[in-house]
Order: C-alpha cells, then structure tokens, then sequence
C-alpha cells in the first residue's frame, strides 16, 4: 500500500515539473545585467509595494532606449512578462521594471455612486498612482508610492552605482527624459502608460489591454481624459487587446478617442495560449494574451521598433 502511495506522489510531482519550470522562467542573467534594487531602499518612507525594482540591460548596447514596464492590477516584479521584455532586450531596450502599488484598481475604486459623484474620479487615481499629487483620498497611496517618483530615485541610484549604464542620460534633471523613454503596460499598466503619455512626450507607448476608465457608471461612457490632446504624437502610440476579452468594445472606443492610427491597433483573435488556459478562476482568460502569448511576438517586434 505505501508503496503505490509513494507512486502516486512521485507521479504527482513528475505532473507538476513542466508547469513549474514555466513559473520559473526568467530573463537569461549570462547574456543581460541584472540589477535589483528594493524602493525601501532608495527611500526610506517607502512601507507599501517594496518588492524590488529590475533592471536589464546588455552593456554592449550604447546610447539606447528605456522601456519601462508596469505591471497590471495585483501584479509585481516578482512575475514579470519573460518573452515580451525578451523581445524588448534584443530589440536593442533597455528594460526597467518599476515596483508600485497596484491594488486597488481604477475599475474598483472609480465605480457605482462614487464615479456618479465624481465623474473625473479615473483621471485623479491615476494622477496620485503615477505622480504622487495632488492627494487621492480614496485609495492609500502616498507621494513616496508613485510610479515617476520611484523611476527617478531608481534613475538617480543607477547613475551613481553603475556607470556602465550611462543612467543620467535618461533624466533631466529631476525628471525623465521621457524622449528616450518608452512605456509599455498590461491593464492597469497600459492605462498608467496611456496617461503618461497625454502630459508627456514619450517616445513609445504601448498598451495591452489598458485599463478600461469610465466617467459615466450606468451608460459605460469612457472617461474624458482620453478626449484630450495627448503629448505625446499619435505615430508613438500603439495599443493591443483581443476581440474576446469582456472590455474589447470599450478598449476599441478608447483607441479611437486617444488617436491611435489605424495600423497602430492590433485586435487579437488567436485561440487562447496553453498557459493561459492553466490557469483558474479566470473569468476574463483573454484579458492577458497579447502580452502572454507568444504567437503575437511579431507584434511585439512592430509595436516595440527599435530601441537604439
């Protein structure tokens, strides 16, 4: 009996090997630097979302580009998308992935009477996640906890403890230089990138499935900041979603109200990826395929152009 018992695990655990190196999956560190620095250590106010910050980069690479990934709703560092910044890395980026708070979400916080009350509800959480100003009062992040003052802490330390990544050339000042900064994101991060995007000139923008905002809770009005004049220029802006996930038709009427040229719009329709199908209690399972699902990678390639 305990014989066939300890089969039975030891087939088990055979089951649970190839999924677990799956999970394991990371940027290869014998061809890219690696570079992990937690933002309780850059700042010492920092209590929320400490998980480190990662960078890579391969210093071969001269006078680059940035891309900063930022993650959706409850995600971290600790997962970031491999074969995307990949793809990013041997299209001549460098790749930042900044920590910060994801939780809650604009579509948690900005919903029922309080979006009726406050119709610009989306555009405010947003400003506090990225910005740290002016306060928020419906969500707990502080000024220490936003996306831009953690990059230029992050920015500032690199420029003084590695050299070889010539880091100062992505500031100015006490600001990024977001001309040679590129911004990608999945949800909740394509929202935070897009949002960037409309007060700054940045030199790339790409969202997968960006938070869907809205300024209106019971007709599903997209939310007015997406009607204004972005900075950044309409050929740098490009967007992904699949035609199967639950907001398709609200990240659509998105695309259209920020400006994004026709061809710089991707309408995923493959099937849904073996991984993604793994995994449970998914009640949106399309939501992640452009950035997920490898057989987009030629997308990738388009929408990430060069980084040098």
């Amino acid at each position: 009996m305990k014989k066939t018992l300890d089969n039975r695990i030891m087939i088990m655990i055979l089951m649970w090997v190839p999924l677990m190196i799956v999970a394991q999956k990371n940027i290869d560190s014998t061809v890219y630097k690696t570079i992990k620095v937690k933002p309780g250590t850059l700042d010492r106010s920092v209590h929320l979302a400490d998980e480190p910050h990662i960078v890579y980069y391969d210093p071969a690479v001269k006078n680059n580009k940035v891309l900063l990934w930022l993650t959706g709703t409850g995600g971290t560092t600790s997962h970031v998308p491999v074969d995307f910044l990949t793809t990013a890395l041997e299209s001549g980026y460098k790749v930042i992935a900044v920590s910060f708070i994801t939780t809650p979400a604009v579509s948690e916080v900005c919903t029922g009477d309080t979006l009726n009350l406050y119709p610009d509800c989306a555009s405010e959480f947003r400003r506090m996640r990225i910005y740290g100003t002016p306060r928020f009062s419906l969500i707990q992040d502080q000024s220490q906890d936003a996306i831009v003052p953690r990059l230029v802490k992050l920015l500032q330390y690199l420029s003084d403890n590695d050299p070889q990544g010539n880091w100062s050339d992505y500031l100015k000042g006490k600001v990024p230089d977001w001309t040679k900064i590129a911004i990608a994101g999945q949800s909740q991060g394509g929202g935070m990138a897009q949002f960037i995007a409309n007060s700054a000139s940045v030199y790339r923008v790409i969202s997968f499935s960006g938070g869907w905002d809205y300024s209106d809770s019971e007709n599903r009005k997209i939310a007015g900041w997406y009607y204004r004049k972005n900075a950044t220029p309409e050929k740098n802006l490009y967007a992904v979603y699949h035609v199967n996930e639950l907001a398709a038709q609200s990240l659509k009427e998105i695309c259209t109200a920020l400006k994004i040229p026709k061809d710089h719009i991707f309408a995923l329709d493959k099937p849904i990826s073996f991984q993604e199908s793994e995994l449970k209690n998914k009640r949106n399972p399309y939501h992640g395929q452009g950035i997920r699902n490898v057989v987009y990678k030629p997308i990738w390639k388009t929408m990430l152009g060069s980084g040098k």
